[in-house]
């Protein structure tokens, strides 16, 4: 389990070190041109809104590996361990019902999507493949929670992070 999660941890600091620095690239160079009357890239704007959805939709699973959900960590930790770990249990439940629902809502919407076969505007790529950044993103979430969950229940006190 802790290899998955390591190579997890890598793919997603990947994407998200790839996407970042070629959002701003795109934007850059796109408003450059433009301002410059050299040319207009009219993909560009739609090309950085998807980069900002996926980074969005990755940057909730790297956010959920820490445990950064739904919690008040200074009123968590003031309280006595045995009431943190029932927090703990609720907020895995709450996190976990939370995904399957969005995810569950998510893959309806893709299927229609690849019924449909919409494309995006100016990219003329198929739609689903953006609206997969959800289903994606609440997958890696999913496993994350319950990782960082069991984690956190295995810990002992005063170790919790």
């Amino acid at each position: 389990m802790n290899k998955l999660l390591s190579r997890l941890n890598n793919f997603e600091e990947y994407v998200l070190a790839f996407l970042l620095p070629f959002m701003c690239i795109t934007i850059f160079v796109s408003t450059f041109f433009r301002f410059t009357n050299l040319m207009i890239i009219p993909w560009a704007e739609e090309l950085a809104r998807y980069c900002m959805i996926w980074i969005l939709f990755f940057g909730i699973s790297a956010a959920a590996k820490r445990g950064e959900h739904f919690c008040v960590t200074v009123f968590v930790r003031l309280l006595p361990q045995n009431i943190q770990k029932v927090l703990t249990v609720v907020r895995m439940v709450l996190m976990t019902g939370f995904t399957l629902f969005v995810s569950r809502f998510c893959i309806f919407v893709l299927q229609n999507q690849m019924r449909m076969g919409q494309i995006t505007p100016s990219l003329q790529w198929p739609m689903w493949t953006m609206y997969s950044a959800v289903l994606i993103g609440c997958i890696l979430m999913l496993i994350r929670y319950v990782a960082f969950g069991i984690q956190e229940l295995r810990a002992e006190p005063g170790q919790q992070q």
